[in-house]
Formats: C-alpha cells, structure tokens, sequence
C-alpha cells in the first residue's frame, strides 16, 4: 500500500484499467466503488471522492457486438489545483482495478516502467483530446 506524501497531492492524471465484466448494471454509482479502492491505495480518504477534489471521466461501454474486454476511468487529481494544465509536463500513472475473490477491488500499479509508458502512451492520445482537465 502507498503512503501518503506531499507529492502525491499534486495535480495529476490518474488512468484506471478495469475489466467490463466486473460491471453489470452499468449505473454510474457502480464506478464509485473502484475509485475509492484507488484513493485507499494511494493513502487518500475514501472522503475525497464526495468532497469532489478529484473529477472522474468514465470511458463508455461499447456497443455488444464490439466484445469490449476493458474501459477505463481517468482521474484528474486534486482538479482544483489547476486551470488548465499542460498535458505533456502533467504526470499521468495508471493501475489496473480488479475484483479479488470476495468482490472487492483491488489496485496495483503497472510494474514494468516500460509497459506503464506504453499503455500512457496509447491512452493519452485520447484522453489528452477528449477529456478536458475536470470537465
């Protein structure tokens, strides 16, 4: 588990990788459940995410026919800090969410510096264009 820095409370873009099949009913109450997971494992309260200091883009479901496996909820962290923040220099970190066992969540870190920059690469081709910061 993390622990909980001045440097983790700096603005950032937080990408959650997480499976479609651990989401049945689709209501967006249902995301809050991950979000909290990721704030927990970043030394955060769970508080933060009603005290909306944070502002979630929530990727939409495909269509069926496109057997989407994975979507993904971007977190603009500590939103307020900035205005309009420069995307190249504004750190982004991405983790996968999945349930363990007991349907809880659970977060790790993508290890491998070199498959975490990929996968920030790829994502913020979109995210970058369709995600204003906390709009």
């Amino acid at each position: 588990m993390s622990t909980s820095t001045s440097h983790e409370r700096e603005p950032k873009r937080v990408i959650l990788r997480l499976r479609t099949n651990e989401f049945e009913g689709r209501d967006s109450s249902e995301y809050n459940d991950p979000i909290k997971a990721y704030l927990a494992f970043a030394g955060r309260s769970t508080n933060e995410l009603e005290e909306n200091k944070h502002y979630a883009h929530i990727e939409p479901f495909q269509a069926p026919e496109l057997q989407q496996t994975v979507f993904h909820i971007t977190l603009d962290i500590e939103k307020d800090s900035l205005d309009n923040p420069n995307f190249q220099t504004l750190p982004h970190e991405i983790y996968r969410v999945r349930r363990d066992i007991h349907g809880k969540f659970q977060v790790k870190r993508i290890q491998n510096p070199l498959e975490e920059k990929n996968y920030i690469t790829r994502m913020r081709k979109f995210t970058d264009s369709l995600y204003a910061w906390a709009k």
